[in-house]
């Protein structure tokens, strides 16, 4: 009876769909002469698959009528030999299928139009050239939500624990609002902090990495949040708080701890002009914040691939967060034709860590196996202060000025005790070390682009002209104590009791020039030169305890080492490009000289590179939604002042490291392709990825074993690493309000280095996948998930490292609302870690909830109870494997706590925060 149900059930469907067709008038001109356009071409194109639903030819008068289109979204094209075409999309429905278009002015031949008009009903997602387009209200989300809210209602996205965003497989890599970054780089300040019923729609689209230095051909994700009109005029914001504590401060425990969260938003647009100012601050895991801000202190030596240091650090607060953070945002357009436009932020960040680590590491040699224990305790505290300038100035028609400035300054100290227990393979206690490690630094980082864009009447004719000025700074004094003891090896213990001046300065100068000239419509050649020229310092001074003093130079450990470094670099590109291909082909050549010097023996390595670097970047669209790529590249960087310095470095008296002067720059090949397919009216798409990458000369270590178990490693050149995988995945609704979400990761790499003189290769194969299931309408939110993934690792030199292992992970998310205006959110997981070492086998059981209530007429204000970690299991469980080492990790995380808090949301209309949706799709 069922199946009978629901065949009728979908013969009603598609006989209704049947006889539902559109019909397109209007009127073609040609205003050069004045008089209608006859003989022009009107087709309408289906966007799914590019499939011709329909065309006609335009009359003496201009006039055409193009009848019997099925109703679908796509494109009405108008075509004439004398004229550049023009676009139309069209989302048709079947209270929109009668479309009169009075007056079409084709444009002139080699001349650039930039208006797209587009005739639709407000559907929940549609593609406006290359762009794709969600409109907000058409997701419904829970009251009061934020950006991030909506983000994970939007089919083909994804938004991670740390707030990244990624678009079917894709990371977003940069986030905007109404085309401006707001407050730097840190997308979570915009997607955890703005209303979502603010917004208009969200736009994903692809550009140009800024960042590369010209360095790369691959187009990066973006994704916009433009707000609605009404956002961007008066104020609107929020100020929440909470309190609450873990269940041993209920019980008296020493272990007791109070916590607390607190944010203010606030924004105020005016026409042009915008300021927002936020503060926020934390000491739970719930901070707000993105895993940049709990990431170490440092800054690296090289500009590689851009003109900013990056900042290491694990993607996981592992520990006991306290975080503060505060800034403000403005930018306005000024100028009588306001063909200028300022932005300015500024931001203070206060980062603060705890950690407590139980390590259990199991080494491979060829003739022998041994163990360490290890426990860390470590207290990290990390400020800064960031303001960012850009000034966007069209100086005329053609020409644009750009400039992009910031100024960074940065203070860090560092207090670690570890202590760390060798056992042999017979389970037998060799030596054991104690180590104190204290540390302060601080550090100014600071960047200017200057860049003028000249375009010519000329159509795709385009001169670029850019300089860039890189500066780094970094002072830092670290006392060291370490004492190590032989319980089985006849070797007297050892004491190391020392200060270290660390000084590190890196200034860089780019210089960059591009033209492009087009032979034809489709055709256009592309030039560019670059001049890097790079200076760098490093000066490490230990000295030895004498008397209470740090006045005894140790020599074996101190080292000044300078680097130079000039390249010049010339590139040419061919570049087609029509409706349905892109193909961009070109090289680059390019020369490298580097000197090395030591400044304490005097002694100058100097190497002379020569490169070419091709590349290929071809795309082919079966239409707007649905597309490949394929990208090869090839790529080379320098190695480190750090890996260059020849001094031995003791920080760490269990795993000494000395550079190596005589490293030359790695050479990488890349290879990816992506494909993606979307069905606007269905609300389903498709993607799938592979990707490989292979090393010559890479960055590797050579790792010497000491008797005692200690270790003595220097970066080494290698060839052959391969790094490579493929990922698939889609979503797919069903009955209009689940949807299904599946995903298929396999991954793979290989990795060379040296044990103790011999070659090792390391080689891993991961496979993994997740299945999710969500359910969302106005008043209930219902996911659920499965997720697997194995790995099986392997060595070349002890088979002990080939030890599979693998993580299961069940979760589920609900939302729904109650009478009397409560409503209620929970979550809970349920992860299965298998085949690691005694201790580590863990399942835990994580369950949180949340209750809460809207108050006042406009339900702006709201209270709430919240309950996590309910069953007291929350723990951190790691598990990595490193050339011939097994390492298993336990830290220590902030478990069972309870809290209360207020939200207060306003704006300048005083009236209730809209919901936005009408239904999910």
């Amino acid at each position: 009876m069922l199946s009978r149900i629901l065949i009728a059930f979908f013969l009603t469907i598609s006989l209704t769909s049947i006889g539902q067709n559109m019909k397109f008038t209007g009127v073609v001109n040609d205003t050069i002469n004045d008089q209608p356009l006859e003989h022009a071409v009107v087709m309408a194109v289906r966007v799914t698959d590019g499939k011709l639903l329909g065309f006609t030819r335009t009359q003496s008068d201009g006039s055409f009528e193009l009848n019997s289109v099925p109703i679908d979204t796509m494109e009405l094209v108008v075509t004439h030999p004398k004229f550049d075409e023009k676009r139309f999309y069209i989302i048709g429905s079947a209270e929109n299928n009668e479309i009169n278009i009075p007056n079409i002015i084709l444009p002139e031949q080699a001349t650039e139009y930039e208006e797209v008009i587009i005739y639709a009903n407000k559907e929940p997602i549609y593609f406006r050239g290359d762009t794709l387009v969600y409109v907000a209200d058409s997701f419904a989300t829970k009251e009061n939500a934020m950006v991030e809210d909506l983000l994970k209602n939007l089919p083909g996205l994804q938004v991670d624990d740390d707030g990244n965003v990624s678009s079917q497989g894709r990371k977003i890599t940069k986030v905007l609002v109404d085309g401006d970054e707001f407050f730097g780089d840190d997308p979570t300040i915009a997607t955890r902090n703005l209303q979502a019923d603010g917004v208009e729609t969200v736009e994903v689209y692809e550009t140009e990495d800024e960042t590369s230095g010209g360095n790369s051909e691959e187009k990066i994700q973006v994704l916009d949040v433009r707000l609605k009109e009404d956002a961007k005029k008066g104020y609107f914001g929020k100020v929440a708080g909470s309190g609450g504590a873990n269940s041993e401060y209920f019980n008296g425990d020493p272990d007791g701890r109070l916590f607390y969260e607190g944010e203010m938003l606030a924004n105020y647009f005016n026409k042009d002009m915008k300021v927002s100012v936020f503060a926020l601050g934390s000491n739970t895991p719930n901070t707000g914040f993105s895993y940049r801000d709990a990431s170490r202190f440092g800054l690296t030596n090289e500009m590689n691939g851009g003109w900013r240091s990056q900042f290491g650090g694990g993607s996981q607060l592992q520990g006991l967060p306290e975080n503060y953070k505060g800034g403000f945002y403005f930018s306005n357009k000024f100028g009588k034709k306001k063909n200028a436009k300022v932005g300015l932020n500024y931001t203070y960040n206060d980062s603060r860590m705890t950690t407590n680590e139980t390590r259990n590491s199991e080494y491979f040699l060829p003739d022998t196996t041994y163990t360490t224990e290890s426990s860390d305790f470590r207290e990290e505290k990390q400020l800064s202060h960031t303001v960012n300038f850009t000034l966007d100035y069209q100086m005329d028609s053609l020409t644009t000025l750009e400039v992009k400035s910031n100024i960074i300054l940065r203070e860090e100290s560092l207090d670690e005790e570890n202590s760390t227990d060798y056992m042999s393979a017979s389970d037998v206690r060799t030596n054991a070390t104690d180590v104190k490690n204290s540390s302060v630094a601080d550090g100014l980082e600071g960047n200017v682009d200057f860049k003028l864009i000249r375009d010519f009447k000329k159509r795709n004719r385009e001169f670029i002209a850019q300089y860039q000025f890189g500066y780094t700074e970094q002072e830092r004094e670290n006392f060291m104590q370490s004492n190590i003891r032989f319980f089985a090896f006849p070797v007297p213990d050892s004491t190391f009791d020392q200060k270290r001046d660390v000084l590190n300065k890196t200034n860089g100068h780019r210089g960059l020039i591009e033209y492009t000239e087009p032979l034809s419509r489709k055709v256009k050649l592309n030039f560019q030169y670059k001049l890097d020229y790079f200076t760098g310092n490093q000066s490490n001074l230990t000295y030895d305890e004498s008397n209470g003093m740090y006045e005894d130079l140790s020599m074996l450990y101190s080292n000044d080492f300078s680097n130079t470094r000039m390249e010049n670099r010339f590139g040419a590109s061919f570049i087609y490009t029509d409706r349905k291909h892109t193909l961009t082909v070109g090289s680059r050549v390019r020369n490298v000289q580097i000197d090395n010097e030591n400044n304490f023996t005097g002694e100058v390595i100097t190497q002379d590179v020569d490169n070419i670097l091709p590349f290929l970047r071809y795309v082919y669209k079966f239409s707007n939604s649905q597309r490949i790529t394929f990208n090869y590249s090839t790529s080379s960087s320098q190695p480190s002042l750090t890996q260059l310095q020849p001094v031995r470095d003791n920080t760490n008296p269990n795993n000494l490291v000395i550079g190596n002067p005589d490293l030359v720059p790695n050479y990488s090949h890349s290879f990816n392709a992506f494909y993606n397919k979307w069905n606007a009216l269905e609300q389903s798409y498709i993607w799938a990825s592979t990707y490989m990458s292979y090393q010559n000369d890479a960055f590797s270590n050579s790792i010497t074993y000491l008797p005692d178990g200690r270790t003595i490693s220097q970066s080494v050149n290698v060839d052959g690493n391969i790094n490579g995988g493929f990922y698939m995945g889609g979503g797919l609704p069903i009955f209009k309000i689940l949807r299904l979400d599946p995903r298929v990761d396999v991954n793979y790499y290989k990795y060379n280095s040296f044990i103790n003189e011999q070659k090792n290769t390391t080689e891993n194969l991961g496979l993994g996948g997740n299945l999710e299931l969500g359910l969302r309408s106005d008043t209930i939110e219902v996911s659920i998930g499965v997720s697997y993934s194995y790995n099986q690792p392997s060595s070349t030199l002890s088979a002990g490292t080939n030890q599979p292992y693998s993580l299961q992970s069940y979760s589920a998310e609900v939302f729904f609302e109650l009478p009397a205006r409560f409503f209620i959110e929970s979550d809970a997981s349920y992860t299965i870690n298998s085949q690691r070492a005694d201790g580590f086998n863990v399942s835990p059981f994580i369950w949180n909830a949340k209750l809460s209530k809207r108050f006042l007429s406009t339900g702006n204000l709201v209270a709430s109870v919240s309950a996590y970690d309910i069953l007291n299991q929350n723990i951190g469980i790691r598990r990595s494997i490193s050339n011939n080492v097994i390492i298993d990790n336990r830290n220590q995380i902030i478990a069972r706590y309870f809290m209360v808090g207020l939200t207060l949301r306003f704006n300048n209309n005083k009236t209730k925060v809209d919901e936005g949706g009408h239904g999910w799709f």
